[in-house]
């Protein structure tokens, strides 16, 4: 391929903050330099996206001199390529990358750190959270419920209250709720006032 003659464009009319353009702004996160988003792009053509595979090879032909000196916008004109579709391979690639590392991390250090943990926990009184992370670490300890607080349990199924009435009926020789309900209504509705206060009392007492 001939060489290519990379035009300068402006492509906004303020300055942009973090980089000369936006793309270069969005970019800046790469490390060592926002340059190394090539990088994610190569992997995206790796995977087959022919679209990322003319990128990269308009971006290999380019001289030295004008790869330092251009910026993802004019290599993505001179591709065919949108600047959103650009921006999705970087950070598709960016994410997957970044999720191998926090696998690895984890691999290979996860070890080393609930032992630094331990020693830690049992180096002062004062280290209880370490000696209680280890402990849950270890499944010796339950977890927290959510929140922090205690947890309570309420049983609103009609039919775990009846069951469970029954059975304290059945084992305690108490009557279920139900019943006293019943016999309740019953005895108000006579005219008594002794039979009535005499039941109060007598509920009131169990």
């Amino acid at each position: 391929m001939a060489d290519v003659e990379v035009e300068v464009q402006d492509h906004s009319t303020a300055p942009i903050a973090f980089g000369p353009t936006a793309m270069t702004a969005a970019f800046r996160f790469i490390q060592p330099t926002w340059r190394n988003y090539i990088h994610y792009v190569d992997m995206e053509a790796r995977e087959g996206n022919k679209d990322a595979a003319k990128f990269v090879e308009i971006w290999k032909q380019l001289p030295p001199n004008e790869r330092r000196s251009s910026v993802p916008e004019q290599i993505a004109d001179l591709a065919n390529v949108k600047a959103a579709d650009l921006f999705s391979w970087v950070t598709r690639q960016a994410y997957a990358e970044g999720s191998v590392k926090v696998n690895l991390a984890l691999s290979f250090l996860r070890d080393k750190v609930v032992e630094s943990t331990a020693a830690f926990g049992m180096g002062s009184p004062d280290n209880y959270k370490d000696r209680e992370l280890f402990m849950k670490t270890a499944g010796m300890m339950p977890a927290a419920a959510k929140g922090g607080g205690t947890q309570f349990h309420i049983f609103n199924n009609p039919t775990a209250v009846s069951s469970s009435s029954a059975i304290l009926s059945s084992t305690t020789g108490l009557k279920p709720m139900d019943n006293e309900i019943i016999e309740l209504s019953k005895i108000m509705q006579i005219d008594d006032p002794d039979v009535k206060s005499k039941f109060a009392f007598s509920f009131l007492m169990v």
